[in-house]
């Protein structure tokens, strides 16, 4: 190569040193650099719309389902899962019973994190990211989301929106300092303005940029108190994708934490017991129930101390127009509180009532994956004016059984307490035949 050569290519790239310099930014540093992630919890049927809006802007979210609720009424089914997968939403964990994770020990916090990771991991899905129900976690909720193998945990109300906050940041940083507590935003509810989600966007902007975790649930007009209407979801999405030109962009949970899938882990088996957790209803709460409903219903439930023993009884109130039934069940756990069962057995479910109206059991029961499961009712009850035995044995448990959950059901409008409740297992007995003791020969199973 002559002279002239080496001048003419110190030239050209002289002239692209220039042109670089002169296209860069003033003071040499790039825009700020926010990511807005689109976080949907809960897995309700209408999130199907939002991945579809998202999509529609060429945006992925993640979507932080409960595995115990999908295919049921109200939910996601798998196809819908399956189709927003394809189209790159990321779904992510969000426990198998969707519980208060506050009020679960060590074990029971694993089994329910761990077990919805394997359960969504065996329906096909990459699993990496988890929300805590209900927005919170102490430090045995991040151990046991990070021990299920998690990559990044997801809590609420910790960044600065005109609803509050007002000492929090106005996003979370890149990479997280803690990945098992990634700050997110408050719930996003009806009241949410169009305005309100471009403010949070732009103080992160403003501040110089970070991770905004958007904290959403349902997609849908006028349908429950946490939903964005489809609209606001559209035109926010529609101004986002102005925002590349300020270094802001959309981006899944994965794809800011990134990291490998770590190995399933098997949670802690639980441990048998006797009897029920406060069977007779003494302790607060009363710990270890829930109550329960379904339908157009009104109900009032009280502790009233009319006890058949010690001195609490639970009593639910029926009154108006009554379309379903409520009633109060053991914890439906993931083994902390309900009792434990298995297939084919049998069970004897008792109580004490009083009642103006009639009553039965409904019975639920757990299968393998940790879902619960409507089973059946009993015959029902008459009415009672003093304290009454209500005794009623069930057939064998369905196939795959290991918890069971029962109670007193009211489904008229009047009046029922319940008081010492109490569960008895009958195994199933294998009859031995004769046949199955003698020696084995052609001639003696031809006989058989």
């Amino acid at each position: 190569m002559d002279a002239r050569e080496l001048l003419d290519r110190a030239l050209t790239c002289a002239g692209v040193v220039l042109l670089v310099l002169f296209l860069s930014p003033s003071a040499g540093a790039a825009p700020p650099r926010t990511v807005v992630s689109f976080t949907v919890d809960d897995g309700t049927a209408s999130q199907s719309t939002g991945a579809r809006i998202l999509s529609e802007h060429r945006m992925r979210g993640t979507f932080y389902v409960v595995s115990g609720s999908i295919g049921q009424p109200g939910y996601l089914g798998m196809d819908d899962l399956r189709r927003m997968a394809a189209a790159g939403h990321e779904i992510g964990g969000h426990t198998v019973n969707h519980p208060d994770l506050g009020t679960a020990g060590p074990d029971e916090l694993r089994r329910e994190i761990c077990q919805d990771r394997a359960n969504l991991t065996g329906w096909g899905f990459r699993v990496t990211s988890f929300a805590y129900p209900f927005g919170t976690a102490d430090r045995s909720a991040q151990r046991a989301a990070q021990d299920c193998g998690y990559n990044s945990a997801r809590i609420t109300g910790s960044i600065r929106t005109a609803r509050g906050c007002d000492n929090c940041p106005s996003a979370e940083v890149i990479p997280p300092p803690n990945p098992m507590a990634v700050r997110g935003t408050g719930m996003v509810d009806p009241s949410w303005t169009l305005d309100e989600l471009k403010q949070l966007v732009r103080d992160a902007e403003a501040d110089g940029g970070g991770w905004v975790p958007l904290v959403l649930h349902q997609t849908c007009d006028f349908c429950g108190s946490l939903s964005i209407s489809p609209r606001v979801l559209d035109q926010f999405a529609s101004w986002l994708a102005t925002r590349e030109a300020n270094g802001t962009v959309v981006r899944t949970v994965d794809q800011v934490v990134g990291g490998e899938s770590g190995p399933l882990v098997r949670p802690p088996a639980p441990e048998p017991r006797a009897g029920l957790v406060n069977a007779s209803l003494e302790e607060p709460g009363p710990r270890g129930w829930t109550t329960s409903g379904s339908g157009r219903i009104s109900p009032k439930w009280t502790l009233v101390p009319d006890a058949r023993s010690g001195r609490w009884a639970q009593r639910l109130d029926l009154a108006g127009e009554v379309s379903g039934d409520a009633k109060l069940l053991q914890r439906m756990d993931m083994g902390e509180v309900a009792p434990l069962a298995h297939e084919n057995n049998t069970y004897t479910l008792n109580t004490w009532y009083k009642s103006t109206a009639p009553t039965q059991f409904a019975v639920y029961y757990r299968d393998q994956s940790g879902f619960w499961r409507y089973w059946i009712t009993s015959p029902f009850f008459a009415p009672a004016n003093g304290w009454t035995a209500a005794t009623w044995t069930t057939p064998a448990a369905p196939p795959g059984t290991t918890g069971i959950s029962f109670g007193l059901a009211l489904s008229a409008p009047g009046s029922l307490t319940t008081d010492d409740y109490g569960l008895r297992e009958h195994p199933q007995v294998r009859h031995e035949r004769l046949c199955d003791r003698l020696p084995w020969t052609p001639m003696l199973r031809w006989l058989c």
